[in-house]
């Protein structure tokens, strides 16, 4: 009986290694401002472009990392025009990223402002604080927890050499807190701007708890990075921002000048 429950122990303790929480060592991100494009997967349309930049500052005597992302286009469930300014902060310590504060608004074509989403963690209360116009949801603010805003850089340090399964918990800009499992999907060759690129190929799946049964109808999810270190992001494919959005291809144009 002993030896039995030893064998459980075992299996139980294999699994639990094979797909665990994972708290991502940012070590490696983009180096300076990076070029974006968005198009409509199934036709082809091209949607949206955006500028996305890190960088590390400081304030009041700590570190942080700090993305912003300036983009316009076709964008949303209204395929309507939009323009947006999105920044987000992150305590960096110990080579973590650590949430801290994000702002995300869209504007019409006119300048009107159409939406305003905040996030605020308190790491004390042990709370994400999600607010849309107004609009207040909690989360609960679990170690593994990253935002929409830092997931392409999170992503970047997945541990390509080990290619095991990770989970971790994401927010979105819905707002809506997922569970996620990235499995690694082997290598591929993409074609980006004519060039072919051969990349490391990621998938994203969601655990929509009791929606699971219908996850055989949800589009997937996959990020390209490429083969060669710092693994430098080239492509995502799946839905724009949540349920009912299109379902795009988003592809790096590349570094900009200043």
């Amino acid at each position: 009986m002993k030896r039995i429950f030893f064998c459980l122990l075992l299996i139980c303790f294999f699994f639990s290694s094979i797909s665990s929480a994972e708290v991502f060592q940012i070590e490696r991100m983009r180096r300076g401002r990076e070029g974006l494009e968005a198009r409509d997967k199934a036709s082809g349309e091209d949607l949206w472009q955006s500028v996305i930049e890190i960088q590390k500052i400081k304030h009041e005597g700590d570190p942080y990392l700090y993305i912003r992302e300036e983009g316009a286009g076709i964008y949303g469930k209204d395929k309507k025009y939009k323009s947006w300014v999105s920044e987000a902060y992150y305590l960096y310590q110990d080579g973590r990223a650590i949430p801290y504060q994000t702002k995300l608004v869209y504007k019409d074509r006119e300048g009107k402002t159409l939406q305003t989403i905040t996030k605020i963690y308190d790491p004390e209360a042990k709370k994400a604080i999600c607010r849309i116009n107004g609009d207040e949801k909690r989360f609960d603010l679990a170690d593994d927890l990253i935002d929409k805003e830092l997931l392409g850089t999170a992503l970047q340090n997945y541990s390509f050499d080990e290619k095991r399964d990770v989970e971790f918990h994401l927010l979105t800009n819905e707002p809506t807190l997922y569970k996620i499992t990235v499995k690694y999907r082997g290598t591929d060759k993409i074609k980006v701007a004519g060039k072919e690129i051969e990349c490391h190929k990621l998938q994203m799946i969601p655990d929509l708890g009791l929606l699971n049964v219908f996850g055989a109808f949800v589009p997937k999810t996959y990020f390209w990075y490429k083969i060669d270190p710092p693994h430098d992001y080239v492509r995502y494919e799946g839905l724009e921002s949540g349920l009912g959005t299109p379902y795009i291809i988003l592809e790096s144009s590349g570094l900009i000048e200043n």
